[in-house]
C-alpha cells in the first residue's frame, strides 16, 4: 500500500513538472521592451513594436514623383532657326545643342530631326507612341458645340454634330482648325488639354485659332478664350489615314 502511494507521489510530481515546462512563461518586462503582447486562442505571441521597426521594413504605397528626362523629336521646317525652336519648347539653346550633334549651329537642313530635350510632364505625351513634333504654335483657344449657337444647326438638321471632315464630333477629340495651318486629320497635343484630331473648321477660324469642340454649351461659354497656349502639330505619322 506505501509502495503503491510512493508510485502515486512520483507519477504526480512527473505529470506537475511537464506541465510547468510546457506552459508558457510570463514575459519579463525587461525582456518585452519594444514588444507587444498578443494573445490569440491562449497562445502567445510577441510581435515588434511597430515604432522600432527599421524604417526599410515599411511598405510605402503612396506614389512618389519620378522625374525621368525626356526628349520630343521634332522636324526642322523652313526658316527654322535653333533660336526660334528653343523659345518655342521654352528650353535652352545650350540643351538643344548638348543633345545633338549639329555640325553648324547657324545652318541647319529642312526636315533633320532634332532631339529636344523637355522636362515638361505635359510634353511627355501619354499615348504610348513616339510624336515627332512637326511644328509648334501659339494659338488663341476658344470652344464651340454642335448647337444652334455654334453651327447655326438644330438637332432636325442632317449635318447635325457631323464635321467638316464627314465624322461626328465628339468631346476629348474634336478641333476646329484653319486647314492651311492644321491639315484635317492631324494630331495635336494642346498644353494643359491634351491629345486632339483636327476635324472641324470655322468661319472665325483663323491662322493659329482653335476651337476645342464640347457637348455642353454652358461648359464651352464657361471655357472663354485662351490666349498663347502652346500647340504642338505632330508629324504625318500621326495622322489619321481616315482623313
Amino acid at each position: 500500500m506505501h509502495g503503491m502511494t510512493r508510485m502515486f507521489v512520483v507519477l504526480f510530481a512527473c505529470l506537475s513538472l511537464v506541465t510547468t515546462l510546457s506552459s508558457p512563461a510570463a514575459a519579463d518586462p525587461a525582456d518585452a521592451a519594444g514588444y507587444e503582447t498578443i494573445f490569440i486562442n491562449d497562445f502567445y505571441i510577441a510581435s515588434e513594436d511597430p515604432a522600432n521597426q527599421d524604417a526599410s521594413d515599411t511598405m510605402h504605397t503612396a506614389a512618389e514623383p519620378v522625374v525621368i528626362p525626356a526628349t520630343v523629336p521634332y522636324i526642322v521646317r523652313s526658316g527654322d532657326t535653333l533660336y526660334q525652336i528653343a523659345r518655342s519648347f521654352g528650353v535652352s539653346l545650350t540643351a538643344i545643342l548638348a543633345a545633338n550633334s549639329i555640325p553648324n549651329a547657324s545652318r541647319l537642313s529642312i526636315g533633320t530631326q532634332l532631339e529636344i530635350p523637355v522636362q515638361e510632364p505635359a510634353l511627355q505625351f501619354a499615348d504610348g507612341q513616339t510624336n515627332v513634333v512637326e511644328q509648334v504654335l501659339s494659338s488663341t483657344l476658344t470652344a464651340y458645340t454642335a448647337g444652334y449657337e455654334s453651327t447655326g444647326k438644330t438637332p432636325a438638321h442632317p449635318q447635325y454634330g457631323i464635321t467638316y471632315s464627314g465624322s461626328k464630333a465628339q468631346e476629348g477629340r474634336t478641333i476646329a482648325v484653319d486647314p492651311k495651318i492644321i491639315p484635317i486629320g492631324t494630331k495635336v497635343f494642346i498644353d494643359g488639354i491634351g491629345l486632339r484630331t483636327a476635324e472641324d473648321t470655322g468661319s472665325a477660324i483663323r491662322g493659329a485659332r482653335i476651337d476645342v469642340y464640347m457637348t455642353d454649351l454652358k461648359e464651352a461659354r464657361d471655357f472663354g478664350v485662351k490666349k498663347n497656349v502652346k500647340v504642338y502639330v505632330l508629324g504625318a505619322s500621326q495622322r489619321d489615314a481616315a482623313y
